[in-house]
């Protein structure tokens, strides 16, 4: 597993690329779960700012 820092344009581009499967806003933050064609299961977690936190999970 692997965590980096993402800005807005990137979290952005992920979310587009992928099949989303589930997204729950939790106020300050949203978190995304996405499955990307060449990255495999993503979890992606947006602030209000629109960066965040792309985490890459094993299948």
């Amino acid at each position: 597993m692997r965590m980096f820092d993402a800005n807005p344009p990137v979290l952005r581009d992920l979310k587009d690329e992928s099949e989303v499967l589930a997204e729950k806003d939790a106020g300050d933050f949203t978190v995304i779960t996405a499955r990307h064609p060449t990255l495999g299961k993503l979890v992606l977690i947006r602030g209000r700012t629109g960066a965040g936190v792309v985490v890459e999970t094993e299948e």
